[in-house]
């Protein structure tokens, strides 16, 4: 009895440290690995990632504009003359052919009389010599000298009517005639800006844009305006361009036109204008900025693939001094890299330690 109780306690104890020694001999390979694991993590650079999510794009660019009218003239005598009259009222509209001054044709009209009357005996002259040609009574030099004294006399009677015209200044065109700068009595030269008209129609809008914008603006593009009357959105068209660009700023004069029927538009206004940076249906995602870094021929951005970092060429399609639109090279779903960039290269390890399930 006693050699069964023995025995059985000595194969407990037997199967007791059995047990003991696997243990001791699983313990080190378990250790081994778990140090392995984190000493592969401690190797991995950390960085924050964005997951990128495409949507559609409805960027507008803004820039200021000037407005001007559709046409503008300052009117100027052509001759140094006294003003007669002021035929118009100051700020009023007129129509095209409308007088608007008259100046002193006194002298111009007697130097009229005298040269029609003298043009009478050229005449009478040149017929009476012209007869007696035909009876070789006189040398055809005596004609032909008659004859071009009475052309000339045609000719200076010709300039005195046209001197006569310019007596009465009419508006070249129906618009909104501004102060007049003289009165009657004054004297005026030549080239004195006397009023302006405007028409004021349409207005024109001149503004520039970035030499990035360049595709998107042409002759019969759509834009649209506010102004600091109002921030009702209206429409204009493009009507011009300028053929190159401003070498200093590296923008591009643009032209626009939109209607001003009911004259609420002047010259000299500033205007917003919005103009559409992004096609129809175009998508994109939006990234912070220095999740791009300078490639050949562009940028790229870094995406986590295989626990490593990939770079991929992007295209930029609008940016700011903190975000950019992709519009080409990532797709929905993608880990973005975002920070670490100087530290990064293609191919190394890293370890997401943030992910950030937005598009800024």
């Amino acid at each position: 009895m006693l050699y069964k109780y023995t025995k059985l306690r000595f194969g407990v104890l037997i199967l007791l440290l059995g047990n003991i020694l696997i243990a001791c001999e699983s313990k080190p390979e378990n250790a081994l690995e778990e140090t392995a694991t984190a000493h592969d993590d401690a190797a991995k650079l950390p960085v924050d990632i964005m997951i990128a999510k495409e949507k559609e794009l409805n960027h507008d660019e803004i820039v200021v504009g000037t407005m001007m009218p559709y046409r503008e003239v300052s009117i100027v005598s052509e001759l140094p003359l006294k003003i007669t009259q002021v035929a118009f009222k100051d700020g009023g509209y007129v129509k095209q052919g409308t007088i608007l001054y008259t100046l002193n044709d006194a002298d111009i009209r007697s130097r009229l009389k005298e040269i029609e009357a003298a043009l009478e005996l050229a005449q009478l002259n040149k017929q009476r010599l012209y007869n007696l040609l035909k009876t070789e009574t006189v040398k055809q030099q005596e004609y032909d000298e008659a004859l071009m004294h009475f052309r000339s006399l045609e000719a200076r009677q010709e300039l005195l009517r046209v001197e006569l015209d310019k007596t009465v200044i009419k508006a070249p065109f129906s618009g909104k005639i501004g102060i007049s700068k003289v009165h009657t009595g004054a004297y005026v030269r030549p080239g004195t800006d006397l009023v302006t008209l405007q028409d004021q129609n349409s207005v024109k809008i001149n503004f520039s844009i970035p030499e990035r914008y360049l595709p998107l603006i042409s002759t019969g593009t759509k834009v649209r305006f506010t102004t600091e009357l109002s921030e009702q959105q209206l429409e204009a068209t493009v009507v011009a361009t300028e053929p190159g660009l401003d070498a200093s700023g590296r923008s591009l004069q643009v032209q626009a036109m939109a209607n001003n029927s009911d004259g609420k538009f002047r010259a000299g206004l500033s205007a917003k204008i919005y103009f559409g940076i992004s096609g129809q249906g175009a998508k994109g995602v939006s990234v912070p900025t220095e999740a791009l870094m300078p490639g050949e021929g562009g940028y790229n951005a870094f995406i986590l693939a295989n626990g490593k970092a990939k770079p991929v060429a992007v295209t930029i399609g609008n940016r700011t001094e903190s975000e950019a639109v992709i519009t080409s090279g990532l797709s929905t779903g993608d880990s973005i890299i975002i920070s670490n960039m100087l530290r990064i290269s293609e191919g190394m390890p890293v370890k997401a330690i943030i992910s950030k399930n937005n598009t800024l």
